[in-house]
């Protein structure tokens, strides 16, 4: 069965007007982050101007069901770097950086004129150069109907043969990104990474990192590509399971409110480092199962983590966070450390009480 799909052109104004009025939406689930810099932009701008040919755009169309004209929401699939510049770049975002000296033809002159454009926003443009670029087209194609299977293999198709990060691979190919998404809002990423880490999708990654850690032996898990995205890729997460991550996540969110009340910063900074967080899930969760409070449980971190701890569990530790971070070896070396500690300052903690 064949993918349902049509073409359209939109010239420079008009997208950029639905990209205002949210009818073009970048915010598609699998779609990369923003990070084209402002020679590669400035490059498209002046590809438009000399009429070089633009890469086709492919997006998913969304009808509101409303009939009314105008109701259609295209989710850009590709081509999300092209259309944001030319937003940009119209609504006076960015200066052009050095190129070479422009031949157009201005209408409004009728004739052609050579201009230095370096430097330009589009306001300082000639008004028969703006005009021009306004009318510059894009040429679309959208998808009806897509289920999220095609979704996944249409992004894979679309990017072959591009330096993907592994990251976005392995989001490509995740089976519950949705899911993924939807547990990557707790408030616990809000305020653990930024809004570009956010809209490049970490927390996703994270998230079936932490689901690893609470389903498999620590002896058979690695967060190397290779052995990572396999995983992702039929990775199911059961209702109880986000119930469980909830649950964890606030617990986690409570402890480092807890670190910052008592001016351990530096702590609370390691916690909501991702090797540190990882690491620290099982643990997190037995902390949990074991009714012990965040209060404790910072008493913990603090002793692990402080500056001056010369352990051998907190240098074996270590050891395994400065290269390798993802390989099986140093996944389990921190586990074995942190078990190590755990169990040490427990112990005491049981014995201090039955002293008391």
């Amino acid at each position: 069965m064949s993918l349902e799909k049509a073409s359209i052109v939109w010239s420079a104004k008009q997208l950029s007007g639905m990209v205002k009025n949210g009818k073009i939406n970048f915010e598609h689930i699998i779609q990369r982050s923003y990070c084209w810099e402002r020679s590669r932009k400035s490059a498209l701008i002046e590809s438009m101007i000399l009429g070089y040919p633009i890469p086709a755009v492919f997006a998913k169309r969304i009808d509101d069901g409303s009939g009314k004209r105008g109701s259609n929401t295209y989710y850009i699939m590709d081509g999300k770097q092209r259309l944001s510049t030319v937003k940009e770049f119209l609504n006076d975002e960015f200066a052009l950086s050095e190129l070479p000296t422009i031949t157009y033809f201005d209408t409004d002159l009728d004739k052609e004129v050579e201009l230095n454009i370096s430097g330009m926003k589009y306001s300082d443009l000639p008004d028969g150069l703006k005009d021009f670029i306004n009318t510059v087209t894009f040429s679309v194609t959208y998808f009806d109907n897509l289920t999220k299977n095609e979704e996944r293999e249409l992004f894979k198709r679309l990017n072959a043969g591009r330096p993907l990060s592994a990251k976005n691979k392995t989001l490509a190919s995740a089976k519950n990104i949705e899911e993924l998404l939807d547990l990557g809002s707790h408030e616990l990423f809000n305020q653990m990474l930024t809004d570009k880490s956010r809209q490049n999708k970490n927390q996703a990654v994270i998230v079936a990192k932490v689901l690893t850690m609470l389903n498999s032996e620590v002896e058979n898990i690695s967060f190397a590509s290779k052995d990572f995205n396999p995983e992702i890729e039929k990775l199911e997460i059961s209702d109880e399971e986000k119930l469980e991550l909830v649950r964890i996540f606030n617990y986690i969110v409570n402890i480092h409110d807890e670190l910052k009340e008592n001016h351990e910063k530096d702590v609370a900074k390691k916690i909501y480092t991702e090797v540190h967080l990882i690491s620290l899930i099982p643990f997190l969760k037995r902390a949990l199962n074991e009714n012990i409070n965040e209060s404790i449980m910072s008493e913990w971190l603090i002793t692990f983590f402080k500056v001056e701890n010369d352990s051998k569990e907190y240098i074996d530790y270590m050891n395994a966070c400065t290269s390798g971070v993802a390989r099986n070896t140093s996944i389990v070396a921190r586990n074995k450390a942190l078990e190590e500690s755990y169990n040490k300052f427990f112990k005491m903690d049981e014995k201090n009480k039955k002293c008391s």
